[in-house]
């Protein structure tokens, strides 16, 4: 058997393309450091908000970021791999501003991915970048939200991207997700959450989706990581901070609606709330060493503790951060801090980082350092195949054809199980 030490990370890159070269740089040499720390043979790292919100202005700076991300001296040794940056920004329907970066090392066994067209595998012996001609890759399947489940049925950037590998025999599922975001703090402290509903509605349609459309889903593992947009409890996060405080109701500099929490000992305010505000007088109790109290409103993923399983969060919530180059460990101060960015894995994915012979690690990047407002979030764990040598023949010593085959005849089975239910 080999030990295959694997990378999951995921990062919402919005706002590194907004701000520059300068945090474009800082982001590549987290990447560095991580994959240097951990010495991974598989990379895939998720992103989203690929390009931030000017696509089309970003469109150079991704370029440079493409090759610049290739280039660095971690992956020479990396022999193949697989680049999809979503490049759609004319058609809102299908665009998703999604991107996968899968980088596999020379001393891995073939290497296999999935073509959803063609409905077989291929090989993978060489690196590919799919960018401006993304959507004619058949490897990877681009998924929007149907638009009745977006909020206010307004389309945005949100949606999942999934593929398939087989690193030797070990399939393995990945799925890059981006979930609707808290518009505003208002209508987020309802209780309960319309966002908080909207996010669940399009979590629950992608795993129906990926059972229906791949009946033998669960039979391998699956990862499904990105940015889930997972917010604590609003409203029990404001009562639990400011119960028993004096509100004040006005309006800001432009109109717009205001709360002020006042202690009323000693008229400290302690919440400024706003469409886009929420700043707390101690942000700092978010941070790592607090980071415990707050776990308890994490409650959004409880309804689907069956479908995805997670190891236990000890890092402190991963959104949002300051933008400011010199203020990277300071909360933003504009949404109640919460851990958006996970990553997940199906009953079969999760006993595959059970079964490590490697301690797991789950944790973000960048705690003093400035990404973006979102710090990367990653999964290092050490997985067991059959050891077939580098680039040594097919998976289980099958052939390419007979693989294909065999996976065809799954499907054909499973049709025909599906077609004698529904008469």
């Amino acid at each position: 058997m080999q030990k295959v030490s694997v990378l999951l990370l995921t990062s919402n890159v919005g706002s590194m393309f907004e701000e520059g070269d300068e945090m474009i740089e800082a982001w590549l040499n987290t990447i560095t450091s991580v994959v240097e720390k951990y010495k991974p043979r598989i990379v895939c790292i998720h992103c989203q908000e690929v390009g931030g919100k000017n696509f089309e202005i970003s469109m150079p700076s991704l370029e440079k970021f493409i090759e610049k991300f290739l280039t660095l001296k971690v992956f020479e040794d990396f022999d193949r791999g697989r680049i999809h940056l979503d490049s759609d920004s004319h058609d809102s329907a299908l665009f998703t501003a999604l991107g996968k970066l899968c980088m596999f090392h020379k001393s891995l066994p073939i290497i296999h991915n999935w073509d959803f067209a063609d409905k077989c595998y291929k090989v993978v012996d060489d690196v590919q970048v799919f960018f401006k001609d993304f959507q004619k890759s058949t490897c990877l399947l681009r998924i929007k939200y149907p638009k009745e489940l977006f909020p206010d049925k307004r389309f945005s950037r949100k949606g999942y991207l999934h593929s398939r590998y087989l690193i030797g025999p070990k399939q393995l599922d990945l799925v890059n997700i981006h979930l609707f975001h808290d518009a505003s703090n208002f209508i987020a402290k309802d209780e309960p959450s319309y966002y908080s509903s909207k996010r669940l509605e399009a979590l629950k349609y992608v795993i129906d989706k990926l059972e229906k459309d791949n009946p033998d889903i669960n039979s391998s593992p699956v990862f499904m990581f990105g940015d889930f947009n997972f917010r604590l409890n609003t409203h029990d996060v404001i009562e639990y901070l400011c119960g028993g405080t004096k509100e004040q109701h006005g309006e800001n500099d432009k109109g717009e609606k205001r709360i002020e929490y006042m202690r009323t000992f000693d008229q400290q305010k302690l919440l400024h709330l706003e469409i886009k505000k929420f700043d707390y007088y101690d942000m700092g109790r978010f941070t790592i060493q607090a980071a415990r109290e707050f776990r308890k409103f994490d409650q959004e993923y409880s309804k689907f503790i069956g479908d995805l399983h997670e190891l236990p969060i000890r890092f402190p919530p991963s959104y949002p951060y300051s933008e400011d180059l010199s203020r990277g460990n300071q909360f933003m101060g504009t949404r109640c801090p919460a851990w958006c960015d996970r990553i997940f894995g199906s009953p079969c994915g999760m006993k595959l980082i059970k079964d490590s012979p490697v301690e797991p690690v789950y944790n973000s990047l960048s705690p003093d350092g400035c990404v973006g407002d979102h710090k990367p979030v990653f999964l290092a764990f050490t997985m067991r195949i059959e050891d077939e040598g580098p680039h040594n023949g097919s998976a289980s010593g099958a052939t390419l054809d007979e693989l294909n085959q065999a996976f065809q005849q799954v499907h054909k089975t499973i049709d025909s199980e599906l077609k004698s239910s529904r008469k």
